[in-house]
């Protein structure tokens, strides 16, 4: 059944259908206006978006729609958590062709779903529009962070530390892996990171340790790469940095794609993008507490540079070489 044949009410009523029942914080959710939510007394509330469009972001050549839906909730989870924040209520819109067929968008509101109960987040609203060409989902989020465990990019002072909370450049051999057959790669690294660039996983436990630490400075998602990203630190704290290429880290199924093809790893890891880790900055006599509070929450973390004065630049240190840090990652301006 497409969805010319059942108009705009009708989805309505099968997707409400995909999403889980509403907590007790909503008041009233889908079904009228606007919603209706209680909020967080004595708490700052955070809001993000983002919009991902098919053939821009994903391609329905090889991506289920249940992981497109899921993707689509967890790249916002992702923003909240490099705040130190908890995500809350989300309003999805959609974009959709008319001739799609009615299964396909209940398959990309059940991945939706999926990631919302996970997450512990209500979808309490949204749209849906046509679509005159492929499909487009908006979700906007929100969530809420105590005013004294909030983290921003510009807290960064010279002395800090660089980590990271996982390693990188996975999402982008799953990419890889995805657009080619991979003749040299086995099964198991192949799966290994098609399932992460199919399913990224927002950090948000992790971003709730480091805002309660009370040693972490400054901290970014890494959405489009970590040099991307730790440029952004230092743009908005007005610093320098240097990092150490030999201390990114990547797992063994990103090393053997990279053998196989002859890509450097650190090149993925610094410009791949959509890892969804958090890089972060830490007040240098707070680093083996930061790395014990992660490592109890189930993370490996990894100093990975430090920060230095604007006027040193930034920079990266490979091999005994000292080399400009450029940005790179995704522009959508200039691809």
């Amino acid at each position: 059944m497409k969805i010319k044949d059942i108009g705009e009410f009708g989805l309505i009523d099968l997707l409400a259908r995909q999403v889980p029942a509403p907590s007790d914080r909503v008041v009233k959710g889908i079904g009228d206006d606007t919603a209706v939510i209680r909020p967080e007394q004595g708490k700052l509330v955070l809001m993000t978006t983002d919009m991902i469009i098919e053939d821009v972001h994903f391609s329905l050549r090889y991506t289920p729609l249940r992981a497109v839906g899921w993707k689509a909730l967890a790249v916002n989870i992702s923003d909240i958590a490099a705040m130190g924040g908890t995500p809350a209520y989300a309003v999805v819109a959609v974009g959709i062709p008319p001739n799609m067929e009615a299964g396909m968008i209940e398959e990309l509101y059940s991945g939706l779903g999926e990631c919302a109960r996970i997450y512990q987040t209500d979808i309490v609203g949204g749209d849906t529009v046509r679509s005159p060409g492929g499909l487009i989902i908006n979700v906007a989020l929100s969530g809420w962070v105590e005013p004294n465990r909030v983290v921003y990019r510009s807290g960064a002072c010279p002395g800090d530390i660089f980590m990271v909370s996982g390693p990188l450049g996975t999402s982008a051999a799953g990419l890889y892996a995805l657009n080619s057959s991979c003749p040299v790669v086995t099964c198991d690294a192949a799966d290994e990171v098609i399932q992460a660039h199919l399913r990224p996983w927002a950090r948000v436990k992790e971003g709730l340790v480091l805002g309660r630490s009370g040693y972490v400075t400054s901290m970014n998602d890494i959405s489009d790469g970590l040099a991307s990203e730790v440029l952004e630190i230092c743009r908005s704290s007005g610093t320098g940095c240097e990092l150490y290429a030999d201390s990114i880290p990547y797992t063994g199924a990103v090393a053997e794609i990279c053998r196989g093809i002859g890509v450097p790893p650190l090149e993925w890891a610094l410009y791949g993008g959509e890892d969804y880790e958090l890089v972060f900055t830490v007040k240098p006599e707070g680093a083996d507490v930061v790395k014990a509070a992660l490592h109890e929450a189930g993370c490996s973390p990894e100093i990975v540079g430090k920060v230095v004065l604007p006027d040193e630049g930034c920079i990266i240190v490979e091999n005994h070489r000292r080399m400009a840090l450029t940005p790179g990652g995704y522009d959508h301006f200039r691809e």
